[in-house]
Parts: structure tokens; sequence; C-alpha cells
């Protein structure tokens, strides 16, 4: 490992996306990882298995190592409703967030952060039109307020100057052959015995493959590589395939795939998932807002502009048929 090479730091390192930006960039750069449970075996390099809210531990790695560049990936997923509650999403996924800028930024005052947020923080009132980075943000979920919130705080620490350069890229629904939970939710029954098409199917989604997403934090870091060190920058993108999917089309595509079961195909009223949605929020009225989101989710498309990402230059080589029919 050449004694040039910028080092990286990748939180969650171990995880869908954490695992693939490993495997991009052992080579290029020198990679340190923070992970709490690491699920693979990987060549050996400088790890710390800490939680990522463990700041003494967190910030001893960092003064030891001097990061130049964090992608921060770390951080509790979109579960299901009751698993996890408000205060645990904001402590990992905002405070701990803060925290680690905070860091790195004391190891390193030209570091690099780029910090993967979600668009889960437009949330779905507002769904009609492409939404923009410059759309008003009101989350329906924990998650989202989370998400939403640790953006705040980076903003915070840039206005301040705490951060010189911070990218923020706000992941629609990622996906990729080996794991496409995301897509599965929006066409499958229980335990995949059946494929669900809500209403006409007509309904559009903005959705990221995984290797795009790869593609673009290196297109990002190669921008970034000519810059000069004294350089200051804030950026948020939404980052997005090129194009949305119907959700006819995630259908057609799975059923054709040697991924996915093929099964048959159900069509269910709109109405009959509204009247289920209202029900549920009339029995759990702390979750209402969040269960009329997920109607509104099913009944009408949700598309995020992914036009600022594009004038960054970055062309999105792969797709739903690239990726679920590479070997069909």
């Amino acid at each position: 490992m050449s004694n040039d090479q910028k080092k990286i730091l990748i939180t969650g390192i171990s995880g869908f996306i954490g695992q693939a930006l490993f495997d991009k960039f052992l080579k290029e750069y020198s990679v340190i990882g923070i992970d709490n449970n690491m699920k693979q075996t990987v060549q050996s390099f400088p790890l710390n298995l800490s939680d990522i809210t463990d700041y003494e531990k967190i910030s001893k790695f960092v003064n030891i190592h001097k990061p130049d560049i964090v992608i921060h990936c770390a951080g509790i997923a979109h579960q299901k409703i009751g698993v996890i509650d408000s205060y645990e999403y904001f402590r990992v996924n905002s405070h701990a967030t803060e925290s680690l800028a905070k860091v790195v930024n004391k190891a390193n005052h030209d570091v690099y952060f780029i910090f993967l947020s979600s668009i889960s923080v437009y949330g779905e009132d507002n769904i009609q039109n492409s939404l923009s980075e410059d759309g008003q943000c009101n989350p329906s979920s924990d998650y989202g307020s989370s998400k939403l919130d640790a953006e705040k705080r980076l903003i915070a620490l840039y206005n301040s100057g705490e951060l010189k350069k911070l990218d923020i890229f706000r992941l629609a629904p990622v996906y990729d052959s080996e794991w496409s939970l995301n897509l599965d939710r929006r066409v499958f029954a229980t335990k995949k015995l059946a494929y669900l098409k809500f209403g006409t199917g007509e309904q559009e989604m903005s959705a990221v493959s995984r290797q795009n997403l790869v593609d673009f934090i290196e297109y990002r870091l190669d921008q970034e590589k000519g810059n000069s060190t004294d350089s200051c920058f804030i950026n948020i993108l939404n980052v997005c395939d090129e194009k949305p999917y119907r959700f006819k089309e995630i259908i057609r595509v799975f059923k054709k795939s040697s991924y996915h079961p093929d099964r048959f195909v159900f069509t269910i009223p709109l109405f009959f998932v509204w009247m289920v949605t209202r029900m549920a929020g009339l029995i759990l009225r702390s979750k209402r807002q969040w269960l009329h989101s997920c109607y509104n989710k099913l009944a009408y498309s949700l598309v995020f502009s992914n036009k600022k990402m594009l004038d960054t230059g970055f062309e999105p080589h792969n797709n739903l048929n690239a990726v679920f029919l590479k070997n069909e």
C-alpha cells in the first residue's frame, strides 16, 4: 500500500453499501473501517469494531488514522413499525453523525465528508411532481426525520467552518440482484407468494442500483482530486438511476429474472389499500401519518429529480434490466 494513498474511512463497512465501497476502493485508497458487526470475512485492514455511537472508541480510532475522506454509511435503516423507537433513530442516525463529523474534522481539518442520507426526508405529502433538492421536506417516519436532522446538523457544521467539504446524498431506494427489499415491498405479497399490482401498476418510483451509487461516489472522489486543499463546498444531491420505474415494469423484470420467482399477478384495488391504511390509522393513532404514507407510496408515483446529479457529468450505466436480466 503506497504511503501517498489517501486514507478513506467507511462506516458500516460490512453492510450492503459499505462492503461494495470497500471492494471498489481497496486498491486505490488506504481503507479503514468502522462497523459493530463484521458479517463477512474481508482482507486484513484497520478496523474498529465499535458501535457508531461509542464516542470514545471512535475518537481514538479516528485520531490514530486521520482519514482524508469519510463515507458515512452506518446507521439504522428503515425498520418495521414499532421495532425501533424515535429516540434510537435520532441517537444513531443524527447525533452520532454529528459527533463523527466533529471528531474527523479535529483530526483533519481538510477532511471530505460524504453522508448517505435518504429521499425519505421529503415525505409523501407532495409527491405528484418530481421532487428536487429545493423541495419541501416533511418526513413521515422517524427514520426520515432522523436523516433530515442529521443533514441539518452537518450543514450547521459547514456554516460554522467546522466542515469544509461536505456532500449529502439523498439516496432513492437502493437495490441489487442479491438484495432488492426496497423494490420487493412494492410488488410482492407476504413471503413472495404472489406479485401484487396496485391499481393500474402505472405508478412510478425512483430507485438507484448499488453499482450506480458506488460509481457516483467514485466519480465525486475523482472530481475532488483536482481541487486544492483549501477548497470549500457543500452539495445536496438526489441520487437515482437515470429514469424511474413503473411498478408494472418491476414485476415484468422480476418475473423474467432468475433472481426472483415466477408467480401469479393479483391486482389489488387502491380503494382497498386506502381502507386498510385508514382503519389501521384509527387504531394506531401515533403511527397514523406513517400508515397513511404507506398508501401514498403504493397509490402515487414517487419520483425524484436527479438533474443536479446528472449536471455533475456523471452517467449512470446500470438500470433494472441490466441488474436483474444480465444473465438472461
